[in-house]
């Protein structure tokens, strides 16, 4: 294993892999959410319809995590190399104004216009990482 370099990470976060949310349940169990995000301002954004089970146990305990793990095929050696972003800390939930981060990551994932009811409510979640740690495993 191996720190990523500053481009690597960059590059990454701008990538269109799908991130996976963790968060707790009430009785400590995790559950993992793949997720569409937007990393910008030393924060990660996603968005999600109101009333998500994930948005619930953001609610009642705002610890989560985010991977990001993208690998790099397979090695001649059967190996499959891979660079990841693993984070911790705690997420802030608002209603996504007019849509707009949910538009922009929807944007991001080459999806164009954001489909869905315009009666839906859509929820910003952000995570401002607590702990930031990015791995290549070659």
């Amino acid at each position: 294993m191996r720190t990523l370099r500053p481009a690597e990470i960059a590059g990454l976060l701008a990538s269109d892999t799908v991130a996976h949310l963790a968060t707790i349940d009430a009785a400590g169990y995790p559950h993992v959410t793949p997720i569409w995000f937007l990393w910008e301002h030393r924060a990660f954004r996603l968005t999600s319809w109101a009333g998500r089970p994930h948005l619930r146990r953001i609610r009642a305990n705002p610890r989560v995590g985010l991977v990001i793990d993208r690998e790099a095929g397979v090695r001649a050696d059967g190996q499959r190399p891979n660079r990841q972003v693993r984070v911790m800390g705690d997420a802030e939930l608002a209603i996504d104004p007019d849509g707009v981060w949910t538009q922009r990551i929807w944007e991001k994932y080459g999806s164009g216009v954001a489909l869905g009811a315009p009666d839906r409510v859509r929820v910003l979640i952000t995570i401002t990482p607590d702990r930031f740690v990015a791995l290549a495993s070659v």
